[in-house]
């Protein structure tokens, strides 16, 4: 409870500041973009190109069920596979290019690489499994439907490519090549239809904004089953510091529906990563970052480097999953 009211106040701190006051937008300036873990968050000005890469750690330690946390002595009777933490790394390069001031069209490609450790109920032995490979094509197409002095605001439309490996196998503690748990996977097999609206307001002191964002899948793969839809909701508001560093404080939260289908190479009663009934839920987060700008006209102006820890504070699950724990993300951007 300390830890939660902690970052509340943290983020209205952190808002307090901005008033209202005469200010034309501009993205040239430290809180000039939304936080870096709000994907296609600002459109770029008529003819700029942007090249970006970020790094995200996700780690979930703990089962969890509904909205609290399972010990594991209740599941070794249930599974003969009970996961302990999922350590999640993930490296994404993004590019973007505006022809004209009101549209940007933006591309974005992950490689991740997953490891998760587990205990073996019958024996007591722990194990780690461990797998990696490209993600889905993120492709975005962005469009201004607002923008009159200090306020944006544009809408998204995109595609989510099936270019990640949904049918990963790998050693696991039944055997050395079979297939692993939906959560190991980094991609979903299927195509998905991606929008979001998206809200920037911008004054002297600093910066707030806020985005709605869902992701719709469509039909089924190759192994019988979809992803759920995802939902993601978040509100932000940054802090000038001076023409070099802000800090931006947000809330995000995020529900993502069942899985259609399942996987008929997973046994659910194994492993309750192999349920699809359980990959329902949703999740608050309250990330924090600190943004560092170089002004254009300087030696390497135009580049931006920031960083945002997230700090879990409420989570459930319709059936056990591994609860998330902690991540950061590190993020470069140049724009030319």
């Amino acid at each position: 409870m300390v830890r939660k009211s902690l970052l509340v106040a943290t983020l209205l701190v952190t808002a307090a500041p901005l008033a209202a006051q005469d200010v034309e937008w501009t993205s040239k300036r430290p809180d000039g973009q939304a936080p870096l873990g709000v994907l296609d968050g600002q459109l770029l000005n008529a003819g700029e190109f942007r090249i970006s890469y970020r790094f995200t750690q996700m780690d979930y330690r703990g089962m969890w069920l509904d909205n609290d946390s399972i010990p594991v002595d209740q599941l070794v009777d249930s599974y003969a596979v009970v996961p302990l933490k999922l350590f999640a790394k993930t490296h994404e390069v993004g590019v973007g290019y505006a022809p004209r001031s009101d549209l940007t069209f933006t591309a974005r490609l992950s490689y991740s690489q997953r490891d998760r450790e587990q205990l073996t109920s019958a024996s007591g032995l722990y194990s780690v499994s461990s797998a990696k490979g490209l993600g889905d094509l993120q492709v975005n197409a962005l469009y201004s439907v607002f923008n009159q002095g200090a306020v944006r605001a544009h809408i998204q439309v995109g595609a989510l490519v099936p270019t990640g490996r949904f049918d990963v196998t790998g050693a696991t503690p039944v055997s050395t090549d079979a297939a692993l748990p939906y959560d190991m996977r980094p991609g979903g097999g299927t195509w998905a239809l991606i929008s979001s609206l998206t809200m920037l307001a911008e004054n002297e002191a600093g910066s707030v904004g806020a985005q709605a964002r869902g992701t719709f899948h469509a039909g089924t793969n190759s192994s019988s089953y979809s992803p759920g839809n995802a939902y993601d909701f978040t509100a932000w508001a940054a802090y000038r510091l001076n023409d070099y560093f802000s800090v931006s404080g947000r809330a995000r939260y995020m529900r993502w529906d069942g899985m259609k289908g399942a996987d008929p190479a997973l046994d659910p009663t194994l492993d309750p990563g192999n349920d699809a009934y359980s990959i329902q839920g949703r999740r608050l987060d309250i990330p924090v970052g600190l943004n560092i700008y170089l002004p254009q006209g300087i030696h390497l102006g135009g580049n931006r480097l920031s960083v945002e820890y997230v700090y879990p504070v409420s989570q459930h699950y319709r059936g056990p999953q591994l609860g998330a724990d902690w991540g950061v993300t590190v993020g470069w951007q140049t724009v030319f």
